[in-house]
């Protein structure tokens, strides 16, 4: 199988509105699965938690205050539960290894498995979170879509930020 492209993955880009009519955005739902990393290392310490938790307004962080992971966290489910980007690395990384709050069959992120990884959809776009749908339970996420909103809920993840979060995933989610 040939490696796919950033450029091939460019219906992925988070925030957009390239929901397909009728809303499951078939189109994206395999895009995820035929991925393979440009990176040949990734660790999150050093190329994930700072997109995360980047605080600055001008780059739309994920970690910025009001979109979600900032500061105050929004909920992420109606016990009121919320995940802070803000918080160490250490902290974030081991809420990211656990199940997933929206779509309960699969992890945050599953280490080498970007199909199986919730974290790899949500910084993808409307149409591929739509691929989980039927998957998808109601939370307090404030989103009227079932699985929630593209991250960052405000804007767009930069192409190369998104490439480092999704390489991270696929060389097997390393500290």
């Amino acid at each position: 199988m040939t490696a796919v492209s950033l450029a091939a993955l460019s219906g992925l880009a988070c925030g957009s509105s390239g929901e397909s009519s009728g809303g499951g955005g078939a189109q994206n739902c395999g895009a995820l699965a035929g991925y393979h990393a440009t990176a040949t290392s990734s660790s999150f310490a050093t190329d994930v938690y700072p997109i995360l938790s980047n605080t600055m307004a001008s780059q739309l962080g994920c970690g910025q205050a009001l979109i979600c992971h900032g500061e105050p966290a929004m909920a992420i489910d109606m016990s009121g539960a919320t995940l802070k980007f803000t918080d160490p690395a250490a902290t974030v990384y081991a809420a990211l290894m656990k199940n997933s709050i929206n779509d309960p069959t699969m992890k945050r992120v599953t280490p080498g498995d970007l199909t199986n990884s919730f974290l790899a959809y949500k910084v993808s776009d409307r149409a591929t979170i739509a691929c989980l749908a039927d998957k998808c339970v109601p939370t307090n996420s404030g989103s009227q879509a079932k699985c929630g909103d593209p991250m960052p809920s405000i804007g767009t993840i930069a192409a190369s930020d998104r490439t480092k979060i999704l390489d991270w995933i696929a060389l097997g989610a390393k500290p």
